[in-house]
């Protein structure tokens, strides 16, 4: 398995990985301001569709044990998350009239999934 792997049946956000595959919030929201507002978009427009089915899909793996495709696919998911208020909100990868974002300091929290090597019920 490679680390860009998605699960069966989310092939098709495959052009997404690995750049938008980010693991912290700090690394989502510093990749949303970088990105320009088309690109935010695309992204939200081909991933929104999706959440149910994903949600749907990574409740059967446990978050102290997910394997890396679902990982990746529950990252695509979070950056979602991130990417929403821009686009649905803002209409701009940053909040407009705010602190500059080089002075914004999002706090370290921990990762609340953990990583293992293989899973024999996806496509790895």
């Amino acid at each position: 398995m490679t680390n860009n792997a998605l699960p069966r049946g989310f092939e098709d956000l495959a052009e997404f990985v690995p750049d938008w595959l980010h693991a912290t919030e700090i690394e989502r929201n510093r990749f949303r301001v970088a990105q320009p507002l088309a690109e935010l978009k695309r992204f939200y427009n081909a991933m929104m569709p999706r959440l149910d089915g994903i949600s749907s899909f990574l409740n059967d793996f446990p978050l102290h044990a997910m394997p890396r495709d679902c990982a990746n696919l529950l990252e695509l998911a979070l950056m979602t998350m991130e990417v929403a208020p821009a686009v649905e909100y803002y209409n701009n990868p940053d909040v407009p009239e705010s602190v500059e974002y080089e002075k914004f300091d999002i706090l370290p929290v921990r990762q609340k999934y953990t990583v293992v090597e293989s899973n024999p019920n996806t496509n790895e």
